[in-house]
């Protein structure tokens, strides 16, 4: 602990071995990654891979070749995400007043849509560095593989579940805490070790909330949040009335909902952020869609005060990756996300005051 060369799992692990606890691992991809794959092959089609992820309340799945005659497993491809698809199930045109699907687009094969080659970690990976992978090329999903074998994959639900693991097992290791206020002050024994836990448990959001952020109107248009977005390399834009009050929130989800069928395989190697989801081949009425057609009224939100555990509660079972902070006078404070909560994570197994510089709102979200 000399130099703050310390780290929150070392102190976790040090005192169950003190009170003779032994907690399962937690240290590598193999201690996370969920071993119950669902995988789709390159000859599903978008449509399928629609009802697939819906039936089994997926957003990401594996891509796999089938094994030939004389081979024992699948072969491991790639793998599609909900947002490779979304914008293939978008409304095309109208038709007697009628929004029409694009048939072509949900016929496509996934061997046209899915991801080649994407970063992936093996079952031996520091639990840091899969969420440096995860968050430094801005995925949800990283599968993980054992030569060329896909053994398991680790999502941020995946990650988020294992904050939730470290805090229960500090809460745990020291039964005298309670919800609203950290033992130590008002014990005045307890060790510095517990000290340091209950202050990395008890943080709030306004300590680890993206703080600026940039917002809009819903009279603003998709092109405009989609410049937005790119610009700023985010995912969600909170919108706000002329009074500067936030009243919803638009994601790159509802936008990719909302556009054509670009027809043609994105670029290798964009150049801009999210611009193979975005692409289309010009722009459309689509694009001057205002935004309050599409944004998200009603959406759940935290006040600054709210404890960091609680903020992760409600992002795991409502299965949203963005909730706005907001003030008493229902001002906007910021947007806390996902990544943000694994960048938490991840300081629970870097020194402290050493913990990597990791994208917020851009990151994971």
């Amino acid at each position: 602990m000399e130099n703050e060369q310390f780290k929150i799992i070392d102190l976790i692990e040090q005192i169950c071995s003190e009170k003779g606890f032994c907690p399962e691992p937690m240290r590598v991809a193999r201690d996370i990654m969920n071993t119950n794959i669902k995988t789709l092959t390159l000859d599903h089609t978008v449509n399928q891979c629609l009802q697939f992820m819906k039936g089994c309340r997926i957003r990401h799945a594996p891509v796999v070749d089938l094994p030939y005659e004389g081979e024992t497993k699948p072969y491991f491809i790639g793998v599609v995400s909900e947002r490779d698809v979304l914008r293939l199930n978008a409304p095309d045109s109208e038709e007697n007043g009628k929004q029409k699907k694009d048939q072509r687009a949900l016929g496509q094969l996934l061997l046209q849509i899915g991801t080649r080659k994407p970063k992936f970690v093996s079952p031996q990976t520091p639990v840091q560095e899969v969420i440096k992978v995860m968050t430094c090329n801005h995925v949800d999903m990283v599968d993980v593989l054992e030569g060329a074998d896909l053994v398991g994959i680790i999502t941020t639900t995946d990650l988020i579940k294992l904050f939730f693991r470290l805090e229960d097992l500090i809460h745990k290791l020291c039964p005298k805490s309670n919800k609203d206020l950290p033992p130590f002050e008002t014990a005045s024994n307890s060790s510095s070790k517990a000290r340091i836990l209950y202050t990395w448990i008890f943080r709030t959001v306004q300590e680890i909330m993206t703080g600026q952020v940039i917002s809009l109107e819903s009279q603003d248009y998709i092109a405009r949040a989609i410049e937005v977005m790119q610009t700023e390399e985010c995912r969600h834009i909170p919108i706000i009335d002329e009074h500067g009050k936030f009243i919803g929130l638009v994601s790159d989800r509802d936008i990719l909902r909302n556009l054509p069928y670009a027809g043609k395989r994105p670029p290798s190697a964009p150049k801009k952020f999210r611009e193979h989801l975005f692409a289309a081949d010009s722009w459309t009425t689509n694009s001057l869609i205002p935004l309050e057609n599409i944004m998200v009224r009603n959406v759940s939100h935290i006040s600054p005060s709210c404890k960091i555990r609680e903020a992760a509660d409600i992002l795991y079972k409502e299965r949203i990756s963005c909730l706005p902070v907001i003030d008493k006078q229902e001002n906007l404070r910021g947007i806390l996300t996902v990544t943000d909560i694994i960048r938490e994570l991840l300081s629970a197994y870097e020194p402290a005051g050493q913990a990597s510089v990791i994208p917020s709102e851009s990151g994971i979200c």
